[in-house]
Protein backbone atom coordinates (compact mmCIF):
# COMPACT_ATOMS: atom_id res chain seq x y z
CA UNK A 1 0.00 0.00 0.00
CA UNK A 2 2.93 2.56 0.79
CA UNK A 3 3.84 1.68 -2.49
CA UNK A 4 0.98 2.45 -4.34
CA UNK A 5 0.53 5.70 -2.33
CA UNK A 6 3.79 7.02 -3.18
CA UNK A 7 3.02 6.78 -6.92
CA UNK A 8 -0.40 8.43 -7.04
CA UNK A 9 1.69 11.27 -5.14
CA UNK A 10 4.49 11.16 -7.56
CA UNK A 11 1.81 11.33 -10.21
CA UNK A 12 0.42 14.16 -8.61
CA UNK A 13 3.35 16.17 -8.33
CA UNK A 14 3.88 15.74 -12.04
CA UNK A 15 0.87 17.08 -13.23
CA UNK A 16 1.56 20.27 -11.09
CA UNK A 17 3.66 23.03 -12.95
CA UNK A 18 6.34 24.23 -11.58
CA UNK A 19 6.23 27.28 -9.11
CA UNK A 20 2.32 26.49 -9.07
CA UNK A 21 0.94 26.46 -5.21
CA UNK A 22 -1.16 23.58 -4.78
CA UNK A 23 -5.40 24.48 -4.81
CA UNK A 24 -7.24 23.85 -1.53
CA UNK A 25 -11.45 22.97 -1.82
CA UNK A 26 -12.94 20.81 -3.96
CA UNK A 27 -11.75 19.02 -7.06
CA UNK A 28 -12.99 21.11 -10.39
CA UNK A 29 -15.60 18.99 -12.07
CA UNK A 30 -14.66 16.97 -15.54
CA UNK A 31 -16.11 18.19 -18.82
CA UNK A 32 -18.52 14.77 -19.04
CA UNK A 33 -19.77 16.13 -15.82
CA UNK A 34 -20.48 19.95 -16.40
CA UNK A 35 -22.37 18.45 -19.53
CA UNK A 36 -24.36 15.69 -17.51
CA UNK A 37 -25.55 18.54 -14.89
CA UNK A 38 -26.53 20.75 -17.68
CA UNK A 39 -28.91 18.25 -19.36
CA UNK A 40 -30.41 17.59 -16.37
CA UNK A 41 -31.11 21.38 -15.28
CA UNK A 42 -32.46 21.92 -18.92
CA UNK A 43 -35.23 18.60 -18.21
CA UNK A 44 -36.29 19.74 -15.21
CA UNK A 45 -37.04 23.33 -16.45
CA UNK A 46 -38.76 21.97 -19.75
CA UNK A 47 -42.05 20.46 -18.11
CA UNK A 48 -42.97 23.44 -16.22
CA UNK A 49 -41.88 25.90 -19.05
CA UNK A 50 -44.81 23.29 -21.41
CA UNK A 51 -47.06 23.71 -18.66
CA UNK A 52 -47.56 27.66 -18.38
CA UNK A 53 -49.17 28.85 -21.48
CA UNK A 54 -47.58 31.24 -23.39
CA UNK A 55 -49.42 34.35 -22.56
CA UNK A 56 -49.53 38.17 -23.58
CA UNK A 57 -50.66 41.17 -21.59
CA UNK A 58 -53.20 43.60 -23.16
CA UNK A 59 -54.75 46.30 -21.45
CA UNK A 60 -57.97 46.42 -20.12
CA UNK A 61 -59.81 49.51 -18.79
CA UNK A 62 -61.91 47.52 -16.38
CA UNK A 63 -59.00 46.12 -14.98
CA UNK A 64 -57.65 49.37 -14.96
CA UNK A 65 -60.53 50.17 -12.95
CA UNK A 66 -60.13 47.85 -10.28
CA UNK A 67 -56.37 48.78 -9.87
CA UNK A 68 -54.68 46.78 -12.78
CA UNK A 69 -53.42 48.03 -16.33
CA UNK A 70 -53.40 44.76 -17.92
CA UNK A 71 -54.54 41.37 -17.90
CA UNK A 72 -53.73 37.79 -19.41
CA UNK A 73 -54.39 36.74 -22.89
CA UNK A 74 -53.89 33.66 -24.86
CA UNK A 75 -51.41 34.06 -27.81
CA UNK A 76 -53.00 33.37 -30.78
CA UNK A 77 -50.23 33.00 -33.02
CA UNK A 78 -49.89 35.16 -36.30
CA UNK A 79 -53.76 35.40 -36.78
CA UNK A 80 -53.94 37.34 -33.41
CA UNK A 81 -55.46 40.86 -34.89
CA UNK A 82 -57.40 43.66 -32.96
CA UNK A 83 -61.23 44.11 -32.78
CA UNK A 84 -60.75 47.09 -35.39
CA UNK A 85 -59.11 44.48 -38.40
CA UNK A 86 -62.57 42.60 -39.04
CA UNK A 87 -63.98 44.76 -41.61
CA UNK A 88 -60.64 45.27 -43.24
CA UNK A 89 -60.24 41.23 -43.57
CA UNK A 90 -63.92 41.29 -44.91
CA UNK A 91 -62.88 43.96 -47.56
CA UNK A 92 -60.12 41.64 -49.02
CA UNK A 93 -61.77 38.64 -49.03
CA UNK A 94 -64.69 40.10 -50.91
CA UNK A 95 -62.17 41.07 -53.11
CA UNK A 96 -60.84 38.22 -53.72
CA UNK A 97 -63.81 36.55 -54.35
CA UNK A 98 -64.68 39.40 -57.10
CA UNK A 99 -61.56 39.01 -58.57
CA UNK A 100 -61.64 34.79 -59.09
CA UNK A 101 -65.21 35.57 -60.11
CA UNK A 102 -63.66 38.17 -63.08
CA UNK A 103 -61.45 35.13 -63.78
CA UNK A 104 -63.67 32.28 -63.89
CA UNK A 105 -66.07 34.27 -66.32
CA UNK A 106 -63.02 35.25 -68.38
CA UNK A 107 -62.08 31.28 -68.53
CA UNK A 108 -65.86 30.49 -69.50
CA UNK A 109 -65.85 32.84 -72.26
CA UNK A 110 -62.76 31.70 -73.49
CA UNK A 111 -63.33 28.23 -73.53
CA UNK A 112 -66.98 28.85 -75.03
CA UNK A 113 -64.93 30.46 -77.67
CA UNK A 114 -62.52 27.72 -78.34
CA UNK A 115 -65.77 25.52 -78.51
CA UNK A 116 -67.21 27.47 -81.27
CA UNK A 117 -63.98 27.48 -82.83
CA UNK A 118 -63.30 23.83 -82.48
CA UNK A 119 -67.37 23.47 -84.16
CA UNK A 120 -66.34 25.60 -86.72
CA UNK A 121 -62.87 23.57 -87.50
CA UNK A 122 -64.91 20.61 -87.59
CA UNK A 123 -67.42 21.75 -90.07
CA UNK A 124 -64.70 22.89 -92.30
CA UNK A 125 -62.57 20.32 -92.19
CA UNK A 126 -65.90 18.15 -93.03
CA UNK A 127 -66.76 20.00 -95.98
CA UNK A 128 -63.29 19.61 -97.68
CA UNK A 129 -62.92 16.10 -97.27
CA UNK A 130 -66.66 15.81 -98.93
CA UNK A 131 -65.19 18.02 -102.00
CA UNK A 132 -62.23 16.56 -102.06
CA UNK A 133 -64.05 13.14 -102.72
CA UNK A 134 -66.05 14.49 -104.96
CA UNK A 135 -63.41 16.27 -106.91
CA UNK A 136 -61.42 12.72 -107.15
CA UNK A 137 -64.92 11.30 -107.81
CA UNK A 138 -65.15 13.78 -111.10
CA UNK A 139 -61.79 13.30 -111.58
CA UNK A 140 -61.36 9.43 -112.41
CA UNK A 141 -65.01 9.39 -113.94
CA UNK A 142 -63.72 12.17 -116.46
CA UNK A 143 -60.72 9.47 -116.98
CA UNK A 144 -62.46 6.88 -116.95
CA UNK A 145 -66.05 7.67 -119.15
CA UNK A 146 -63.90 8.34 -122.51
CA UNK A 147 -62.60 4.52 -122.12
CA UNK A 148 -65.96 3.01 -120.82
CA UNK A 149 -67.77 5.06 -123.91
CA UNK A 150 -65.11 3.36 -126.26
CA UNK A 151 -65.50 0.19 -124.95
CA UNK A 152 -69.18 0.22 -125.26
CA UNK A 153 -69.37 1.57 -128.87
CA UNK A 154 -67.05 -1.96 -129.55
CA UNK A 155 -69.47 -3.75 -127.56
CA UNK A 156 -72.28 -1.99 -130.42
CA UNK A 157 -70.47 -3.09 -133.22
CA UNK A 158 -70.08 -6.39 -132.59
CA UNK A 159 -73.65 -6.55 -131.58
CA UNK A 160 -74.22 -5.14 -135.11
CA UNK A 161 -72.13 -7.93 -137.00
CA UNK A 162 -74.14 -10.43 -135.24
CA UNK A 163 -77.37 -9.03 -136.67
CA UNK A 164 -76.38 -7.97 -140.05
CA UNK A 165 -74.88 -11.92 -140.41
CA UNK A 166 -77.58 -13.43 -138.75
CA UNK A 167 -80.47 -12.87 -141.78
CA UNK A 168 -78.37 -13.67 -144.13
CA UNK A 169 -77.23 -16.84 -143.00
CA UNK A 170 -79.91 -18.08 -140.62
CA UNK A 171 -79.76 -21.74 -140.25
CA UNK A 172 -75.79 -22.61 -141.96
CA UNK A 173 -73.70 -23.48 -139.86
CA UNK A 174 -71.77 -20.76 -140.71
CA UNK A 175 -73.41 -18.02 -139.13
CA UNK A 176 -73.28 -20.35 -135.84
CA UNK A 177 -69.98 -20.08 -135.94
CA UNK A 178 -69.60 -16.14 -136.51
CA UNK A 179 -72.06 -16.33 -133.48
CA UNK A 180 -70.40 -18.15 -131.63
CA UNK A 181 -66.94 -16.06 -131.99
CA UNK A 182 -68.58 -12.96 -131.58
CA UNK A 183 -70.66 -13.32 -128.72
CA UNK A 184 -68.22 -14.44 -126.23
CA UNK A 185 -66.37 -11.15 -127.27
CA UNK A 186 -69.12 -9.38 -126.10
CA UNK A 187 -69.81 -10.93 -122.82
CA UNK A 188 -65.97 -10.47 -122.07
CA UNK A 189 -66.74 -6.53 -122.99
CA UNK A 190 -69.18 -6.44 -120.44
CA UNK A 191 -67.45 -7.97 -117.75
CA UNK A 192 -64.71 -5.59 -118.27
CA UNK A 193 -67.09 -2.99 -117.79
CA UNK A 194 -68.75 -4.48 -114.62
CA UNK A 195 -65.31 -4.89 -112.96
CA UNK A 196 -65.13 -1.16 -113.09
CA UNK A 197 -68.39 -0.61 -111.88
CA UNK A 198 -70.35 -0.10 -115.29
CA UNK A 199 -73.10 -2.71 -115.51
CA UNK A 200 -75.48 -3.33 -118.71
CA UNK A 201 -79.53 -2.07 -118.11
CA UNK A 202 -83.08 -2.36 -120.01
CA UNK A 203 -85.34 -0.14 -119.33
CA UNK A 204 -88.54 -1.90 -117.85
CA UNK A 205 -91.86 -1.23 -119.52
CA UNK A 206 -92.52 0.24 -122.63
CA UNK A 207 -92.73 3.73 -121.73
CA UNK A 208 -90.45 5.36 -123.82
CA UNK A 209 -88.08 7.51 -120.97
CA UNK A 210 -86.52 10.09 -122.71
CA UNK A 211 -83.73 10.51 -119.33
CA UNK A 212 -82.40 6.86 -119.86
CA UNK A 213 -83.59 6.22 -123.69
CA UNK A 214 -82.11 7.63 -127.04
CA UNK A 215 -84.65 7.35 -129.53
CA UNK A 216 -82.63 7.17 -132.87
CA UNK A 217 -85.66 6.44 -135.33
CA UNK A 218 -89.42 6.16 -135.18
CA UNK A 219 -92.05 4.07 -135.62
CA UNK A 220 -95.46 5.54 -137.42
CA UNK A 221 -98.82 4.10 -135.79
CA UNK A 222 -102.26 4.89 -136.02
CA UNK A 223 -102.97 3.20 -132.76
CA UNK A 224 -103.01 6.62 -130.39
CA UNK A 225 -102.23 4.02 -127.46
CA UNK A 226 -98.72 2.71 -128.97
CA UNK A 227 -98.03 6.41 -128.94
CA UNK A 228 -94.32 7.29 -127.19
CA UNK A 229 -94.16 3.63 -126.80
CA UNK A 230 -91.35 1.75 -127.36
CA UNK A 231 -91.12 -0.09 -130.95
CA UNK A 232 -87.31 -2.09 -130.31
CA UNK A 233 -84.29 -2.07 -128.52
CA UNK A 234 -81.57 -2.17 -130.33
CA UNK A 235 -78.43 -1.20 -127.97
CA UNK A 236 -78.29 -1.82 -124.13
CA UNK A 237 -78.21 0.84 -121.82
CA UNK A 238 -75.07 1.31 -119.54
CA UNK A 239 -74.75 3.23 -115.88
CA UNK A 240 -72.23 3.33 -113.25
CA UNK A 241 -74.42 4.07 -109.95
CA UNK A 242 -76.47 6.93 -110.35
CA UNK A 243 -74.16 8.24 -113.30
CA UNK A 244 -75.79 7.68 -116.73
CA UNK A 245 -72.54 6.13 -119.24
CA UNK A 246 -74.43 5.60 -122.30
CA UNK A 247 -78.34 5.42 -122.54
CA UNK A 248 -80.37 2.38 -123.91
CA UNK A 249 -80.91 2.91 -127.92
CA UNK A 250 -84.29 2.36 -128.86
CA UNK A 251 -87.06 2.67 -131.55
CA UNK A 252 -90.10 4.77 -130.62
CA UNK A 253 -93.48 4.66 -132.10
CA UNK A 254 -95.56 7.90 -133.41
CA UNK A 255 -98.57 8.33 -133.69
CA UNK A 256 -100.25 9.41 -137.62
CA UNK A 257 -103.97 9.37 -137.98
CA UNK A 258 -105.13 7.34 -141.35
CA UNK A 259 -106.07 9.78 -143.64
CA UNK A 260 -110.24 9.94 -144.03
CA UNK A 261 -111.49 7.79 -146.71
CA UNK A 262 -108.64 5.35 -147.38
CA UNK A 263 -108.79 1.81 -146.60
CA UNK A 264 -105.76 -0.49 -145.83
Amino acid sequence: MSDIDGATDAASGADQRPGSLPQDGPEPALPDEVDLEIIERLAEEEPANDAAPAHVYVQDTHSAARGTGFQPAIDQGPLARAPGDEPLVVDVVKGLAENIGRRLDSLQTLLERELRAEATRERVVDRLHTELQEYKQDFLWKVQRPIFIDLIQLHDDIGKLIDARAPADTGSAHAADIRGILEPIQTAIEDILYRQGVEPFAQEGTEFDPRKQRAVSTQTTDDPALNKRVAARLRKGFCSGDRLVRPEIVVVFTFRPVPAGRND
